[in-house]
């Protein structure tokens, strides 16, 4: 687990394992906003330096996500061979979907 507070306004954290079918899986918790996304994205990063294989990026806990969180996910998508968005609230999944990224950041 990583938690994220340097004073900002929006608590995130991010936490990883691996899998039965040995993909890595991100869980994201919290909030990500321009607050905390950078510091959330590092760790994020090196999480997928390490991976090598595909990633699940479960959003069951994301309880709010701006376009800094979008922005995120986008690199996370650019950065690991594969990568599967897994269980986003309504709310996430409503702005995944809004602004036409649904293509990209695979919800399954």
């Amino acid at each position: 687990m990583a938690p994220v507070d340097n004073g900002a306004t929006a608590l995130g954290s991010v936490h990883s394992d691996i899998d039965d079918s040995g993909a890595r899986v991100v869980r994201l918790v919290g909030e990500i906003d321009i607050s905390n996304a950078d510091a959330l994205g590092r760790h994020l990063d090196r999480l997928l330096a390490v991976s090598g294989g595909p990633v699940v990026i479960d959003l069951a806990g994301l309880d709010f996500m701006d376009s800094s969180g979008i922005a995120m996910l986008l690199r996370a998508v650019g950065d690991a061979a594969t990568v599967e968005i897994r269980n986003p609230s309504t709310v996430v999944r409503r702005i995944i979907e809004c602004t036409g990224l649904a293509e990209i950041l695979r919800i399954s």
